[in-house]
């Protein structure tokens, strides 16, 4: 008996240790990174809708205004990506936090005072968004010495530095802040430990506070890329030719033929996504309203109906399905209320109008058809 339970746990130990490989493996592929990238930062150079006097106004963003700007990027985020360091130099963006035994990563956080901008080609094809702002970034450069380390951690990564278990550097960088007293606060810090890790976090919430100071002069930035969500049948198009329609040659780029991809083009061109015409961000919109609806999940769906009523006013049935949910939400809080089934049926019945049948195949599920 006590030799088939330490079978068991042996058993269980290799298989525990073989999922966390995988997991971490899995997670070295590109394809399941979804958020941003962070992007060395470069000048945005370009014009952008503010509103002044209740009226929308077009200027060149580098003749705003410190309060112009701040009131353009109205987002804020904290954000921290995880990059393994590959074999000829690149990074690959993932989506774990644990480290792999003798692996090189870039951990990058983030703070990041931003706007949201699409982008596409001159011909009008939709690139992807990139953040334009002001923020502070702090990377750590290391080098794992054991697997499972929790690197998406700063101060896990301090620890582990302190007991030999990774090194690598520290960088600060400030990026479209400008004050004296910014320059004077920032810290010079070289190797990973507690210490310079600790220096550096109180350093930037200082700096931080600066933002809104009347002698701080704001610059913004691109400081964030993500492209968009490929199909399936897209990716296969590209990994078969390691080109296609993402990728152009430009024979004016230092000289030579070169392949620009889209990762360079959001980073450096400024072409507003005009193509995106408001038949298309309605059906962006709608698509996330009902990924927010079979998710049970009312208050997010309700949010992104009423954004495509504001967008495309006259879109499908979007304004009777948001007056059924609206009217019915409270019930629907309840994610096991008989409401769900009853709300389901009837947009079915009344409201399915050019509605995918993605979509309406998950209505019937829903309304237990």
């Amino acid at each position: 008996m006590k030799r088939m339970l330490l079978l068991i746990l042996v058993v269980l130990f290799v298989t525990s240790c073989d999922s966390q490989s995988d997991l971490i493996k899995e997670g070295q592929a590109y394809k399941n990174f979804r958020d941003f990238e962070p992007t060395d930062a470069t000048e945005y150079d370009g014009r952008v809708k503010i509103v002044v006097n209740n009226a929308f106004v077009e200027k060149e963003i580098k003749l705003l205004s410190s309060e112009e700007i701040l009131s353009f990027l109205n987002n804020e985020t904290v954000l921290v990506s995880i990059g393994q360091i590959t074999a000829d130099g690149g990074i690959n963006y993932v989506p774990v936090t644990l480290s792999a035994k003798g692996s090189s990563y870039k951990v990058t956080m983030d703070y990041m005072k931003f706007a949201t901008l699409g982008q596409a080609t001159e011909s009008g094809e939709f690139l992807g968004f990139k953040r334009v702002g002001v923020g502070l970034r702090l990377i750590s450069q290391i080098t794992t010495f054991e697997s499972n380390i929790n690197i998406g951690d700063l101060s896990s990564i301090g620890i582990a530095a302190k007991t030999g278990k990774l090194n690598g550097t520290l960088m600060i960088e400030v990026i479209g802040i400008k004050s004296k007293e910014v320059t004077t606060l920032l810290p010079l810090p070289s190797e990973i430990n507690q210490s310079t890790i600790q220096s550096a976090m109180q350093a930037l919430a200082t700096i931080k506070s600066k933002i809104y100071d009347k002698d701080t002069q704001l610059y913004p930035q691109v400081m964030a890329i993500k492209e968009p969500k490929k199909s399936a049948s897209d990716s296969s198009k590209v990994s078969s030719s390691d080109k296609g329609k993402s990728e152009t040659t430009d024979s004016t780029f230092n000289g030579t033929n070169k392949t620009i991809d889209d990762k360079v083009k959001l980073q450096f061109e400024n072409n507003p996504a005009k193509s995106l015409n408001k038949a298309e961000t309605a059906n962006r919109l709608v698509t996330e309203a009902f990924d927010f609806l079979f998710k049970k999940d009312i208050e997010q769906s309700i949010q992104k109906f009423t954004e495509c009523e504001q967008v495309y006013p006259t879109y499908y049935s979007v304004y009777e399905i948001n007056q059924l949910l609206k009217s019915n939400k409270e019930s629907l809080k309840d994610k096991n209320s008989a409401k769900w089934a009853e709300v389901a049926k009837t947009m079915l019945e009344r409201y399915s109008w050019k509605l995918s049948d993605t979509i309406k195949g998950s209505l019937k599920q829903l309304s237990g058809q």
